[in-house]
């Protein structure tokens, strides 16, 4: 998509991606592990799930981050990370620091330096960031403060209705970040929805894709509309 160009998508216009059978998961390979990982002269103890296709190299990685309430387990229990692994991809998820299993925390000021140093440390070179809710404060930050190296960083991004974006806006323009905007259309959390979309779609290679009917988890509400959109993101990115 060139630079500049906007478009809104229909999750019901696009082609359900390959199905994820009894013989398709039998091919996946799962770890969870705790990886160790450097912020601020500390080392934080920090939970992974990790989902591979067995005897394939995967194209790039997608990392998944979550929401205040929950935790890397989300993605597994609505198969997001059987999805991708079987669609080609390295799937990985995390618990950010002081969720689920990773019991370390970080101040504010150091959630995108912990970004930097979980993907060295993960290996994981220029992942695509899934990122809902709460996560925006790690996401945003280790994307849009130096706004034109943003793409040394990640090949694409998924905010679903993240928290602060109004911090870094006047960045947005300069971003040539491949972004998918996805946002229930009932989000329950007063101007959020509003909020994040304005300011997101600012991003000179932004997509938008409201989910009709489905509040702020939306990936949990309908979860077909979320892995079609999805599929149909990665497929347009190089490896």
């Amino acid at each position: 998509m060139a630079s500049g160009e906007q478009i809104t998508l229909d999750f019901t216009k696009l082609d359900a991606p390959p199905a994820l059978n009894n013989e398709a998961e039998n091919s996946l390979s799962a770890v969870s592990k705790t990886v160790k990982v450097p912020v601020s002269g500390k080392e934080l103890e920090i939970y992974v799930e990790e989902t591979v296709k067995k005897d394939i190299a995967p194209r790039f990685g997608i990392l998944f981050l979550h929401g205040l309430k929950y935790s890397s387990k989300n993605w597994l229990d609505i198969k997001s990370m059987s999805n991708v692994a079987n669609w080609g991809y390295r799937a990985v998820a995390v618990d950010l620091p002081g969720y689920g299993k990773s019991v370390n925390t970080v101040a504010p000021e150091e959630n995108s330096e912990f970004l930097h140093s979980l993907t060295r440390v993960l290996d994981l070179q220029r992942p695509v960031i899934v990122s809902p809710s709460m996560s925006g404060t790690f996401s945003l930050p280790y994307l849009f403060e130096e706004p034109e190296s943003c793409q040394d960083r990640s090949r694409g991004y998924v905010p679903v209705a993240p928290i602060e974006t109004s911090k870094l806006v006047a960045n947005y323009k300069q971003a040539e970040l491949p972004t998918l905007v996805i946002v229930g259309t009932n989000d329950e959390v007063p101007g959020l929805r509003e909020e994040s979309t304005t300011n997101l779609m600012q991003l000179p290679r932004a997509q938008y894709a409201p989910i009709e009917g489905a509040g702020h988890a939306c990936y949990l509400d309908n979860q077909d509309a979320f892995h079609r959109l999805l599929f149909f993101f990665l497929q347009q990115l190089s490896d």
